[in-house]
């Protein structure tokens, strides 16, 4: 993975050589990349078609994703750190956040040997006053036990405002992200 999408991507996972898998919950979104045969991906026993070379980002802060098919599956799956996603599919993130346990089908064609070629490609630089990112680097690595006081110095705005804009980017609170981060773990 390329070293600047390591800041926003947690990994790459390739799902093959099975017809069912389990997405774990992992605290962040998830981008689900079909190489090739028609499945179903099942969220809260609510079935949704995936054709062949579709693409879907997921909300996978709580429920975990089932994915099937009737013959062997051929994914990719792009983690995201924390509000990672929002920084390649900002448009998508008020509904995704609307209803967090509907996939958002994004795009068609996503090839596994271009993912660093399309994400630089989608990466758009961040208009908060603050690196949200490192925000999410500090709860990832200190869990619940974060210091409020050393997320507001990274922040260097009002708590008020710092609340508002994290909610709105990981659709979590401080502390929800924070306990969800620590039992990924």
């Amino acid at each position: 993975m390329d070293k600047k999408l390591k800041k926003y991507i947690k990994r790459y996972d390739k799902i093959e050589d099975c017809t069912s898998h389990e997405l774990m919950p992992n605290g962040g979104m998830i981008v689900l990349i079909n190489q090739e045969t028609n499945c179903e991906v099942s969220i809260d026993n609510t079935a949704y078609k995936l054709e062949s070379f579709q693409a879907v980002l997921l909300n996978a802060y709580e429920v975990s994703v089932h994915v099937a098919s009737n013959e062997e599956l051929n994914l990719m799956v792009v983690r995201f750190k924390g509000a990672g996603a929002s920084f390649f599919y900002e448009e998508q993130m008020d509904e995704l956040m609307q209803v967090p346990k509907e996939p958002i089908f994004i795009e068609e064609n996503i090839l596994e040997n271009g993912l660093d070629t399309y994400f630089k490609n989608h990466l758009k630089p961040s208009k908060l006053p603050f690196n949200i990112m490192k925000i999410i680097d500090l709860l990832d690595e200190q869990g619940s036990d974060y210091n409020i006081d050393e997320v507001l110095a990274i922040a260097n705005v009002p708590r008020k405002i710092l609340d508002k804009i994290f909610n709105l980017r990981t659709g979590l609170t401080f502390k929800t992200y924070a306990s969800l981060s620590e039992l990924s773990n």
